[in-house]
């Protein structure tokens, strides 16, 4: 196997880290199990996938506030020449995904996309403005050759630093990014606008101009995570709500400090109950379904609850 010589001496080795660490930082001793392990290499990092039989085990390795995993990380990159990414994941939520993904990509296959073969890939815009957005760039790249879009409409939805993190992460992927500000908006638009949902109300609003923009670039399919259903074909052009037909986890915007927050949705939120709810309710049903970890979870329905 690449990168270790025996399957079994190094799982082995994760348990005994694991436990060893528990015991380090005053966690009780727990029994646990891991069915099974994967190494993935992505530019300089590592990633170890780690696959439990149920999500106690899963919790048992994370540690609370992820001490355990985030020590387990700081050992193992000792031992490796890259930099090692750890993530511990639900088998059933893991069988869950790959049967999701492979319905996604029939669906996709009888709009007419085919997404089958890896060698052929086709080109799609693709809606970069948060970090649901930039989460999915790597699987959309497995399948599309994207030219990335982002709308400046103001600070209050494309804050300096989120701009600047998005060019960032997108010139060190070597991706075209384009930025078009069709309109900016003002006091009173950010008012009106405050107590309502700014994906529906904002970002839905820009599919006309995501569409101009692919053909005139001469592509028929567009990526918008924040349209409000999975699928549609709109004069000509493929629109697919890629998060929702190939959901991943969160965190596997790994390579930011931290997420790119939307103010205008913060604000909403902190605004409008019911908004708030309904985001919040979003996360709670990623948890639940294995695509947000519960501490990743908690700081998400923290920014909308203060």
């Amino acid at each position: 196997m690449q990168y270790i010589n025996n399957k079994n001496e190094f799982l082995s080795e994760i348990y005994e880290r694991v436990k060893k660490i528990r015991a380090e930082i005053g966690l009780k001793a727990t029994n646990f199990s891991i069915v099974d392990f994967e190494f993935k290499k992505r530019e300089n990092d590592l990633i170890i996938k780690i696959y439990t039989p149920i999500r106690t085990d899963k919790s048992a390795i994370i540690g609370p506030g992820g001490w355990v995993i985030g020590k387990l990380r700081e050992e193992l990159n000792e031992k490796f020449e890259e930099n090692v990414i750890i993530r511990v994941e639900n088998y059933i939520d893991h069988k869950r995904k790959l049967e999701h993904f492979n319905s996604s990509i029939k669906f996709l296959y009888d709009k007419g996309i085919d997404l089958t073969d890896k060698y052929v890939k086709k080109e799609a815009v693709v809606l970069i403005q948060c970090e649901y957005d930039l989460s999915m760039l790597e699987i959309i790249k497995k399948y599309f050759n994207p030219l990335c879009l982002s709308f400046d409409l103001g600070t209050v939805i494309l804050p300096h630093k989120n701009k600047n993190r998005i060019q960032k992460a997108l010139a060190e992927k070597n991706i075209k990014h384009e930025i078009l500000s069709p309109f900016l908006m003002n006091g009173k638009d950010i008012k009106l606008l405050s107590s309502k949902d700014p994906c529906k109300t904002v970002c839905n609003t820009l599919i006309p101009e995501i569409v101009h923009f692919a053909r005139d670039n001469g592509i028929d399919t567009v990526i918008f995570n924040h349209f409000e259903s999975k699928y549609s074909l709109i004069n000509g052009i493929h629109v697919l709500n890629f998060l929702e037909l190939f959901p991943v986890n969160l965190n596997t915007l790994n390579y930011l400090e931290k997420s790119l927050d939307c103010p205008l949705l913060i604000q909403s939120c902190r605004g409008n109950k019911n908004i708030k709810f309904e985001k919040i309710k979003n996360v709670v049903e990623k948890v639940y379904g294995g695509y947000i970890e519960p501490t990743e979870g908690s700081k998400e329905i923290m920014k909308f609850i203060n």
